[in-house]
This record gives structure tokens, sequence and C-alpha cells, in this order.
């Protein structure tokens, strides 16, 4: 009997002991990935595409040159970030960028990666170009917020059109829904006028 016991609170033991190295190391991990210490991504992708279709009406795609996932729901995109998209009017618009990351509302990277997963926000980063309509925006940081439908920025932004350029210098908000432009602080502009004779 008294061996049984020794095996039983071995045993018992063993596993008190397992217990608390494998929670300790979850423990840890999440401490880590809460922190942002831990920067290798769990998956990269070279020549990183992405498209979003309607049925069989292509509504926009995204291609960059290299794609890091990093757990549990972040994507970073760099090198020659391009994406374009139509809206519900059918027209065009474009996306340019060096860098682009993207959070979304999922805690795992599997949970992400399913068609369910919602955009949470973006930032583009570097040589940054937004397309609509006819007008073409440059700056150098732009913020996407989806539940808001708007892309904005604190930073200097120029806006360029047919005979037209401003420039502002503290930033714009862009609302997808409805396609207006609100450019932010002290705007200086050219607008050519034709002038007939």
């Amino acid at each position: 009997m008294g061996k049984k016991l020794v095996i039983v609170g071995f045993l018992l033991s063993l596993a008190l002991g397992l217990y608390v190295f494998v929670t300790r190391d979850t423990k840890s991990l999440k401490e880590n990935l809460s922190k942002g210490s831990i920067r290798d991504p769990r998956a990269r992708l070279e020549d990183f595409v992405v498209y979003r279709y309607e049925g069989d009406l292509l509504k926009a795609k995204l291609k960059a040159r290299v794609g890091d996932f990093y757990e549990p729901n972040v994507v970073q995109l760099d090198g020659e970030i391009r994406g374009e998209r139509l809206t519900a009017a059918g027209e065009r618009e474009t996306l340019g960028a060096e860098s682009v990351t993207t959070y979304f509302k999922s805690t795992s990277l599997t949970k992400m990666l399913d068609q369910s997963s919602e955009l949470d926000r973006a930032e583009l980063t570097g040589f940054v170009e937004v397309g609509m309509k006819e007008h073409l925006l440059t700056t150098d940081y732009a913020e996407y917020v989806n539940s808001e439908k708007v892309v904005r920025s604190v930073r200097p932004v120029r806006v360029e059109g047919p005979g037209r350029v401003f420039m502002g210098d503290e930033g714009f908000t862009y609302e997808l829904a409805n396609q207006v432009l609100n450019m932010i602080g002290q705007i200086k502009g050219e607008v050519l006028v034709e002038q007939h004779h």
C-alpha cells in the first residue's frame, strides 16, 4: 500500500510540475506577444497578392513584395505596395505605399485568415499615394479606420487633379463611402483657369 502511495504521489508531483512548466511558457509567450518583443513573423510570403471578388467580379487587389504574418492579428506588407478597388459606383481607386501594417479583429492567425475576419485598421507609410476619381493624393503617412470607413492623416498632403494642385499642412480625411476629401489646416493651391478669346 505504501508503495502505491509513493507512486501516486510521484505521478501527481510530475503532473503538477509539467502543468507549471507548460503554463509558465504559455504565460511568458503571451507577455512577449503583448509587449511586441517577438518580431519574427509566423509566416512570410514573397510576391504577396490578395484578391477580393464579389461573385465573378474582381472588386479589389493588393500586392507587395513581402507579406509578413505576426501573431495574433497583424500583417506587415513591404516593398512596392500597389492596390486598387472598385467603388460602389464602379469607379477605380488606387493605393500605393512603401509599407502597410494591417490589424485585424481576430485573436489568432488562424482566425485572421478566415474569410469572416474583419480588418480593424491599417497604417500606410513611405511614399503614400491614393488615387480617387481624377485626383492623386500624396503624403508620407496615412491611416485607414474600418469602423469609420475613412483614410486620414495629420501629415502634410498634396492633392493633384486636372488643372489644380492643393497642399495642406495638417493632413486630411477621406470618407470612402461618399468620396469626400477634407483637407485640414492651412491650404495652398493653384488652379489653372482656361481663358477663352
